[in-house]
């Protein structure tokens, strides 16, 4: 009864992490304080003085039995301990635990909390714990562009930019820099100021900063908008990829694949993977994709997929033999890898798909740019051709409103625009 009051009154959790993400030159990475609340599932990292190799990290916070530590060791190991144990004494003297409260209790104001770069560790690390791999991964893509725009200018690695020399002109600046020099399109520099828009975003929102000093929108820096084109093939092009005869089994594994999305909605090729036996019942696949599962919790309803006759056939020739309710319906993925490891894999899978449908299209003089995405998009204009109403194809897509389902078809070629909508309004030439 004890240990439960204690771990009540104790809600947070601090110990010891070894970035090594951020490796050094002489093989170390920083040793950082984590500082971790159970009631909100969020982290947060600290910065210390202190860098340290894998081996020595284990050896001085994980001893063997009867390990011996030499002077050094034993310094670092009690200064670290008291600085653990200040961390977790100011966790303790408030009343209700907040980040923002704790690092006001530290005193963190001109320093990290003024530093745009340890907002976004601190938001990569929070992702990760949520096993939010892909987002992180795009805000450490983010965080590396500015940080090699910077070492390209001054000369020198950075090791903060405050949020105050983001100004209208730095982000004019680095666009420019990225599409001059980088030869980077509008969309690459659009995802990654996006990602910076959010950073600013949660810090202001955090009160660490001022809003005054926020450089985006309207008579400030207007970030550019996505100018990629969606593409799609239309009948006669999926009749002919379809009849094609694959040269190699992998181009008949990425056929497969590339059409099951095509059946199933265009379901994304990482929601594909994600399948498990679960999933499929009464005829149906019912999932919810992985894009909105936590964006958009409110409006995230279940994507409902009859089953097709190749999409049957699909899964008795691709689909693992041991059909557990929670285990994967591909073995691709392994319940044993953990979320990173799963990422890695989906992603693998996908340039797999990708390169060796790119060479049954070419083969057949079909567009080589094809690629897993074309599916969700041929699906999509295939649906509209054939008189779907603009509500089925939003339900099918997994839109969360009809909007979105507008927008999406506002990004496709002017030619397949003005083909769909001949096919709608073929009526009016007979």
């Amino acid at each position: 009864m004890t240990r439960k009051k204690d771990k009540a009154k104790d809600p947070v959790k601090v110990n010891f992490y070894l970035d090594t993400r951020r490796k050094k030159e002489n093989g170390s990475y920083p040793v950082k304080i984590r500082v971790y609340d159970t009631s909100t599932k969020k982290a947060r990292l600290y910065t210390t003085d202190f860098d340290l190799s894998e081996k020595n990290f284990n050896k001085i916070f994980y001893p063997e039995k009867g390990q011996r530590f030499k002077k050094e060791e034993t310094e670092i190991k009690e200064d670290l301990e008291e600085l653990k144990n200040h961390y977790s004494n100011k966790a303790k003297l408030l009343i209700s635990f907040t980040f923002e409260g704790f690092e006001k209790s530290l005193s963190i104001t001109s320093g990290e909390l003024l530093d745009s770069f340890y907002h976004y560790e601190s938001y990569i690390q929070e992702l990760r714990d949520y096993n939010r791999i892909s987002t992180a991964s795009s805000y450490e893509l983010s965080m590396k562009a500015l940080k090699a725009y910077i070492k390209d200018m001054t000369g020198k690695e950075p090791k903060k930019l405050l949020f105050q020399n983001i100004t209208v002109k730095f982000l004019n600046d680095f666009e420019l820099w990225m599409t001059e020099k980088k030869e980077k399109s509008l969309t690459t520099v659009g995802i990654y100021l996006r990602g910076l828009r959010v950073i600013f975003n949660r810090a202001i929102e955090a009160k660490a900063i001022d809003r005054e000093i926020y450089p985006f929108g309207s008579k400030r820096y207007e970030i550019p908008a996505s100018t990629n084109t969606k593409k799609a093939f239309d009948s006669n092009e999926l009749q002919t990829l379809f009849q094609a005869k694959a040269q190699t089994p992998e181009q008949e594994k990425a056929k497969d694949f590339w059409f099951f999305s095509f059946v199933c909605n265009g379901m994304n090729m990482k929601d594909i993977l994600n399948l498990k036996w679960k999933n499929l019942n009464d005829g149906q696949i019912e999932f919810v994709r992985e894009k909105t599962k936590r964006t958009k919790k409110a409006n995230s309803k279940p994507i409902q997929v009859p089953f097709t006759d190749f999409a049957k056939s699909f899964i008795k020739k691709y689909g693992t033999t041991e059909r557990t309710p929670n285990g994967f319906v591909f073995p691709i993925l392994s319940e044993n890898d953990n979320a990173e490891r799963q990422h890695a894999v989906k992603l693998n899978f996908i340039r797999f798909v990708n390169q060796h449908i790119k060479k049954l299209a070419k083969a057949n003089e079909l567009n080589e740019n094809i690629s897993t995405y074309w599916a969700r998009h041929s699906f999509a204009t295939t649906a509209v051709r054939k008189k779907a109403s603009m509500e089925y194809v939003s339900e099918a897509l997994g839109h969360s409103d009809l909007k979105t389902t507008k927008n999406y078809f506002a990004g496709f070629e002017d030619k397949t625009k003005k083909e769909i909508l001949e096919d709608i309004t073929d009526f009016m030439r007979k």
